[in-house]
């Protein structure tokens, strides 16, 4: 698995393979590749020159002076040098440009093989390939009559490497210890761990397989993984593949420390570990570990690009498109009141919400959609805010007393309807409506009006159930 230089072909390739027919012609010259086959050059090696083989076969013969042959590429560019030639076919004169080569005086007979060959360097010719080609192209024609004019393509380009992030994960913070996380199966380290995690996919295609035995990633081979929207509490960012740690076996991985909430993380891949020779492929997983002690921030993490490169500081971008990767959210049972009403010097006359939850559940907290300049406290029975009725395990919030408890919300938007996120936690927290249940009204003109209440269970990454009152 090597990059092919243009001046050390003869000495990278020693043997020569067979020559097949490839060909949009069914009769008449043909253009042949190696074994009938059409080769795959790695994206991740480009720019570059590499090498290729190639063979023109006439369907007529033809020896005379002025008789020429001429060959076009597209897909990739002849070199300046060195120059090229048609093996055996005692070519008198050549000219070149970066997309034609012009043969003049050769003898060749029908239906014989003739490679194409930069000088030096049978059986390959070298030409120069951009990273934006998708295949390569040679076509070939003479001035011959009778002699038909072709063309093949002789080789395809292609990533050599799918690098593909799993599905969105989401750590839910504990509302009960909001510096910790609940357990999960992915999305987390273990429980109680202030750690959050999700991982990222390396395929290799050209694992055992002949197409891409040339231009092919040559390890070392660093990617480069950015992320954003990091949240404040993340104070160290790592990556692990999992390998055992032996001597020049394992791949490497550095961590970084957000910075502006972003950081980048490489993973450098050997060539004696997966996906170049243990194993077609890889898994990557990343750590996002939050500093201890310290309340988890909410928010979504994105993993905003993937970047490769080579030893020789070529490049390629497998992803540049911003994905959602991992979200830190409060974890229990979350009740989403859209627009609660309370009285606060305006026309709303009162305002409550009932909650029915089991006597091992509590309010860890309340926040406010939105607004992040508002702050209100986690009602409770011993603060007041929170009423139990004469029915078991029935609570309500007084609206009224609410509202005086919480800042930065202006009466006019209790009057309009502040969206408030009430967090649930404690052990048979589930949102079923034998759990716990939720409803919401307000008075205002002597009108009763009903606010409808979404349950929502978000206490396992695997279940979204919603319930609404």
């Amino acid at each position: 698995m090597r990059k092919v230089k243009s001046t050390a072909l003869l000495g990278a390739f020693v043997a020569v393979a067979s020559v097949g027919v490839i060909s949009h012609e069914a009769h008449g010259t043909t253009i042949g590749t190696p074994n009938n086959t059409i080769p795959i050059i790695s994206k991740e090696i480009l720019p570059s020159a590499v090498g290729l083989q190639a063979s023109i076969i006439p369907n007529v013969g033809f020896t005379g002076s002025s008789d020429t042959i001429t060959l076009k590429i597209s897909g990739a560019s002849f070199l300046a040098s060195p120059s090229y030639t048609i093996v055996n076919a005692g070519c008198t004169n050549a000219t070149q440009s970066s997309s034609t080569l012009s043969f003049t005086g050769c003898s060749v007979t029908a239906n014989t093989a003739y490679q194409i060959a930069s000088v030096g360097l049978s059986p390959y010719f070298s030409v120069s390939v951009p990273q934006g080609t998708s295949s390569i192209v040679l076509s070939y024609s003479s001035n011959v009559s009778g002699d038909s004019a072709t063309s093949a393509t002789i080789a395809q380009v292609q990533p050599q490497l799918n690098v593909t992030p799993a599905p969105a994960a989401i750590a839910y913070i504990n509302p009960g210890s909001l510096s910790t996380f609940n357990g999960g199966s992915y999305d987390v380290y273990n429980s109680n761990s202030n750690v959050g995690l999700n991982s990222v996919s390396i395929l290799n295609n050209a694992y055992n397989n002949n197409l891409w035995s040339i231009d092919t990633i040559n390890p070392p081979y660093t990617i480069n993984f950015l992320f954003t929207s990091i949240p404040s509490s993340v104070s160290s960012v790592s990556a692990f593949d999992g390998l055992t740690t032996q001597s020049g076996f394992v791949n490497t991985f550095s961590s970084a420390t957000p910075g502006n909430g972003s950081a980048t993380v490489s993973a450098t891949l050997t060539g004696n570990g997966a996906p170049f020779i243990s194993a077609s492929s890889d898994t990557i997983t990343f750590y996002f570990s939050n500093s201890s002690n310290v309340d988890i921030s909410t928010g979504t993490i994105s993993l905003s690009s993937i970047v490769g490169v080579t030893t020789g500081s070529n490049s390629y971008t497998y992803s540049s498109t911003p994905q959602n990767f991992l979200t830190f959210a409060i974890g229990g049972t979350q009740i989403y009141v859209p627009d609660a009403l309370a009285p606060d010097n305006n026309v709303i006359q009162s305002g409550y919400i009932t909650i029915s939850m089991p006597s091992s559940a509590s309010i860890a907290s309340i926040s406010v959609l939105n607004n992040p300049s508002a702050s209100c406290p986690a009602p409770s029975t011993s603060n007041g805010l929170l009423t139990s009725t004469s029915s078991t395990g029935v609570y309500y919030i007084d609206l009224s007393k609410l509202a005086q408890a919480c800042t930065g919300i202006s009466s006019v938007a209790w009057q309009s309807g502040v969206p408030l996120v009430i967090y649930i936690s404690g052990t048979n927290v589930d949102a079923t409506p034998n759990n716990i249940t939720a409803d919401a009204y307000a008075t205002f003109n002597g009108m009763l009006k009903r606010i409808p209440v979404d349950v929502l269970n978000i206490s396992n990454v695997n279940t979204g159930t919603t319930f609404r009152y």
